[in-house]
């Protein structure tokens, strides 16, 4: 299966988890989704996106700029 990328690199909160939220609503169940960003409050959003929706985050790189986040969507 294809990785969906999304490239948020430029965006900044709250903008950034507006639009990843608004590409989400699209996602069928067991997609994954790789999210490229330079925007430093990005891994509390993911962490709390995938908490509270049916999300869960695979794998991710936070040790330096771009930042990268593998989720993959559990159920609909």
């Amino acid at each position: 299966m294809k990785k969906k990328i999304f490239n948020l690199k430029g965006f900044r909160c709250p903008d950034t988890m507006l639009f990843l939220r608004n590409k989400l609503r699209s996602i069928k169940t067991g997609e994954v989704i790789l999210i490229i960003s330079d925007d430093i409050t990005i891994h509390k959003e993911i962490i709390f996106l995938c908490n509270f929706s049916n999300y869960i985050l695979v794998k991710y790189k936070n040790y330096k700029i771009p930042y990268y986040y593998t989720i993959k969507k559990i159920k609909s």
